[in-house]
């Protein structure tokens, strides 16, 4: 255990390595608290879900309307006026009329502006969700990627499975629960996929560069035939694969604290963690957001919190095995970048008629870089249900196999 936490202190003592953690932290705050001009606009959601609770049923939503009547009668009274929606008052007022109402009734108005939007986006779950032909979206996609052969007919009957689960969430009525309006804030975005990313990247940065050095320590200091001449000898190295896979560890967890910590202390998600993640208000594009399990909102959160965790510390496997091999840490980090980009591109390579295609896709990077459509059957070519545990355990043997074959490597060769 010293010599693991021996190992350790090498990298927690790295001015660059501590000033990179710190840059990095103070830029995700940053990003997060420039972008949080509509974090007060949220909170409404908070306040419909407590009133008429989660689900959007015709009598919550009846409740819902007629409390809206309520609210546009009071601005009638307001402006002495006869609307039937804020929307019409505010299309009609001039600049000049702005200043005749006070900051109490702005904020009515505005609240009122809000409520009716997420009344008319309810309104309109059915009719949108009625509209939505997965057959000929799977046909539009073959065309988009120019898909033949196997290639099409695997595609289409993954498609065929996730038509049965569409059919299965609108039954189950799993999309009619109240969330943020996604095309007025596009929270799922931000999260999953600015913030997340952002977090990917810093973290793959830090812990390439930790677990080459730890590695790679004694042969770029030339102290080498000192450590490995000891009792403890090459084995050494068992030790620092576990304190890079440590390290790596405290380095995700204390990004993942500081930043998603600051993001819901500025974002009130209280009421919405129980929220379905395939909710018609989590619509941000031209196709809804549909998970092939219902899934929570707070349970997709652990579970790509928990994809992610593991993903990267894969990362730091295959860079030991790298640092053992080229004993350099610079090299290590080019190598693993290069590597990253080659497996991320793969699938551009392969021939659009083979079912290679897909088998391409299930690598780390495609994994990492597409975390916002983790576990979503809307996900494009990596539609595929078992995607995502697929990719973990075939990288995990991978990178099991590679470090084993590394250290015997290392353990054999002459290292003078």
């Amino acid at each position: 255990m010293s010599i693991i936490l021996h190992e350790c202190k090498k990298a927690l003592t790295s001015p660059i390595l501590i000033g990179l953690l710190v840059v990095f932290s103070a830029f995700n705050l940053f990003v997060i608290i420039s972008s949080s001009d509509h974090k007060a606009e949220l909170k409404i959601i908070n306040e419909i879900i407590e009133t008429y609770g989660l689900k959007i049923t015709d009598d919550s939503l009846d409740e819902f309307n007629s409390n809206v009547q309520l609210d546009v009668a009071e601005l009638n009274r307001m402006t002495a006026s006869e609307f039937t929606s804020v929307y019409e008052f505010l299309d009609g007022l001039s600049f000049e009329n702005q200043e005749k109402y006070s900051d109490e009734q702005w904020e009515f108005i505005h609240r009122l502006q809000l409520k009716e939007m997420y009344l008319n986006m309810a309104k309109s779950i059915d009719e949108s969700y009625e509209g939505i032909d997965i057959r000929k979206l799977a046909a539009g996609e073959i065309e988009k990627y120019g898909l033949s052969g196997k290639a099409a007919e695997t595609f289409l009957n993954e498609n065929e499975k996730f038509f049965e689960r569409f059919k299965e969430m609108v039954s189950n009525g799993e999309h009619k629960q109240w969330f943020f309006a996604g095309k007025a804030y596009y929270m799922h975005t931000f999260l999953f996929k600015t913030i997340f990313l952002q977090i990917i990247i810093e973290s793959l940065l830090l812990i390439i560069l930790t677990t080459a050095l730890i590695t790679t320590y004694e042969f770029e200091n030339k102290t080498h035939l000192v450590a490995y001449s000891t009792k403890r000898g090459r084995k050494l190295m068992k030790n620092k694969l576990l304190s890079a896979l440590a390290i790596a560890a405290v380095i995700v967890v204390f990004l993942f604290a500081i930043t998603l910590g600051t993001f819901f202390t500025v974002f009130d998600y209280s009421h919405v963690w129980q929220t379905s993640i395939s909710s018609a208000f989590n619509w941000e594009y031209n196709f809804p957001y549909i998970a092939w399990w219902d899934l929570s909102v707070g349970t997709f959160l652990i579970g790509v919190i928990a994809l992610v965790f593991v993903v990267l510390l894969l990362f730091s496997g295959l860079t030991f095995a790298l640092s053992v091999t080229v004993k350099n840490s610079y090299i290590t980090f080019f190598l693993v970048a290069a590597l990253f980009v080659l497996l991320w591109l793969l699938p551009s390579f392969m021939p659009k008629s083979a079912n290679l295609l897909f088998v391409s896709a299930y690598t780390l990077p495609t994994l990492l870089l597409a975390v916002s459509s983790s576990f979503m059957g809307s996900s494009g070519l990596i539609l595929f249900e078992n995607f995502e545990w697929m990719t973990v355990s075939c990288w995990t043997v991978i990178t099991i196999v590679v470090c084993y074959m590394s250290y015997k490597r290392f353990i054999k060769i002459d290292i003078s």
